[in-house]
């Protein structure tokens, strides 16, 4: 599995570049409220994660996976490690970048640790959503027949999503909806974080299998 975990990142080689852009993004979003930083660091180190996939497809790589003696599900476990290494690193980034944006920020806030645990449950549960919605179809299919359905709709579905709680917080919620929804998830921070921690490892769960049951039987 180690092997596969290796062989992924090397994979992500000519995309690495790529990460430096990621501090800036994020810096820019919490000029705006840093209250975005986790998930949205999360969702930008999480969506590197398609990039083995992509390799993969273009070097026709499964065929060499083939002749090596490694099993289809060590192949799937590994990179779902990759990902969950990234969303990881995604959360570390967005809260080390907290203080920074908070300087320069619009909106000040002052977060305590039920809150930073509150933003890190709800991105795990976001992590275990769009892990459930992406590699299931992209282990069955592959890169170029699966991104749309399987990684920009459910991307675009989660941007319209915020984009309506951010307009109800300003129409309906004066600009305190989710600032209240902090504030309830640290006061009931076990049951909250808890609940959202369980629901993200139950869907995280759910896609492992599905994804290693469809590789399985995937021909090539």
């Amino acid at each position: 599995m180690l092997r596969m975990l290796r062989l992924n990142w090397s994979a992500m080689k000519c995309y690495r570049i790529r990460f430096l852009i990621i501090p800036g993004s994020l810096f820019v979003t919490g000029c705006f409220s840093p209250v975005l930083l986790v998930p949205m660091g999360t969702f930008l180190l999480f969506s590197f994660s398609l990039n083995p996939f992509a390799i993969e497809e273009k070097g026709n790589l499964n065929r060499l996976y083939l002749t090596l003696p490694v099993q289809r599900r060590t192949i799937v476990t590994g990179r779902y490690v990759l990902s969950f290494l990234l969303f990881a690193a995604g959360a570390l980034l967005g809260l080390a970048m907290m203080p920074l944006a908070n300087l320069v920020s619009f909106s000040k806030w002052y977060p305590g640790f039920s809150w930073k645990l509150a933003l890190v449950s709800f991105s795990f549960l976001f992590y275990g959503v769009m892990s459930l919605a992406m590699y299931p179809l992209l282990f069955k299919v592959g890169y170029q027949k699966g991104k749309v359905w399987g990684y920009y709709v459910p991307a675009l579905l989660v941007c319209l999503a915020y984009i309506a709680l951010i307009e109800y917080d300003m129409l309906l919620g004066n600009g305190t909806f989710i600032f209240d929804l902090l504030v309830y998830a640290s006061d009931h921070i076990l049951i909250v974080s808890g609940g959202m921690f369980t629901a993200g490892g139950i869907l995280l769960a759910l896609s492992y299998l599905l994804s290693a049951r469809l590789y399985g039987r995937r021909e090539f």
